[in-house]
């Protein structure tokens, strides 16, 4: 049984990366309990890992956006930033939808990066 505290941790270390932690707050709540608990150094992994993941999408579409939106005159724009605002907006729900799981004691695994966070913790 996953405790109270263990719940609100696991939900913080998705929340934390939302309200400016970025990829930071998860790896130090994941450093401070991978040796206490396992649901919340998983929760907390997997924050950190798709933080890591989105990060990496956002510098990818935003150099496109940036190159495109240069060659075309500020034309390629108009697809290229809602595009950026979509992944913000969906990143946004995910991320919400895992501290909720997390906060109920539900399992949950981020597409991609869940099973890789899974093998590290030990799960």
């Amino acid at each position: 049984m996953v405790s109270q505290e263990e719940r609100l941790w696991g939900m913080l270390a998705h929340l934390l990366a939302l309200l400016g932690g970025t990829w930071i707050a998860p790896l130090v709540v994941y450093l401070a309990y991978k040796d206490r608990s396992r649901f919340v150094a998983f929760h907390a992994l997997q924050s950190f890992l798709f933080q890591l993941l989105m990060l990496a999408v956002v510098v990818g579409l935003g150099s496109v956006t940036a190159v495109v939106g240069f060659l075309t005159f500020g034309l390629g724009l108009i697809f290229f930033l809602p595009a950026l605002l979509l992944v913000g907006v969906a990143e946004l729900a995910y991320v919400t939808y895992a501290a909720i799981k997390a906060h109920n004691g539900e399992p949950f695994e981020y597409t991609l990066v869940g099973k890789v966070a899974r093998r590290i913790v030990g799960l």
